[in-house]
């Protein structure tokens, strides 16, 4: 993954990422494969010192507000999230004899299977009315027609809607946006 710029922001700490699945392929449509991107998020959490401050994971994408508490390492982080996720998804994949399979595989010298789009999506999020914003936009993305995943956000398991409704209990350790920004 290029840095695209990204050297020009690491001084900034909170950033809404997105990445999205190969061919925008409904690879995380599984639980199963939802589990992997919660464990690698709570992983990447951990190792880079990052809050949570809200996700969403679709059928084949997902979203995350980070905010790095100590040093910037958003492309250090997005990269083991994307390596690990890939060759756990690809091994579900296996084990499912699934269809989806054969169309990630690829013609490559580099690699066999291809789970991710080669880049991820990131904006600085500067404010808290810009983060309120990107807030809102995940947790109204199960509700977008064209996914219809639940009638609520709040009910959508994969989701931090239902932590800022004070459900606490979440699949992500959420840190509220609003003891970060003031």
């Amino acid at each position: 993954m290029g840095l695209r710029n990204r050297s020009l922001f690491l001084e900034k700490k909170c950033f809404f990422v997105t990445t999205s699945c190969y061919k925008h392929l409904k690879l995380l449509e599984s639980d199963s494969c939802k589990l992997i991107i919660v464990n690698s998020l709570n992983f990447i959490a951990l190792k880079y010192d990052i809050s949570i401050l809200g996700y969403v994971i679709m059928p084949n994408h997902f979203h995350a507000l980070l905010y790095f508490n100590d040093e910037n390492k958003l492309s250090d982080s997005m990269r083991d999230l994307k390596k690990f996720c890939a060759f756990e998804i690809r091994k579900y994949l296996e084990s499912d004899e699934s269809s989806l399979l054969n169309l990630i595989r690829v013609e490559n010298d580099m690699q066999v299977f291809k789970v991710w789009e080669d880049r991820f999506d990131d904006v600085w999020i500067g404010s808290k009315a810009l983060l309120e914003i990107k807030l809102e936009y995940i947790h109204q993305n199960p509700l977008q027609s064209h996914w219809n995943l639940s009638e609520y956000p709040e009910d959508y398991k994969y989701s931090s809607a239902a932590f800022y409704l004070g459900k606490l209990e979440n699949v992500i350790k959420i840190t509220d946006y609003r003891d970060v920004f003031d």
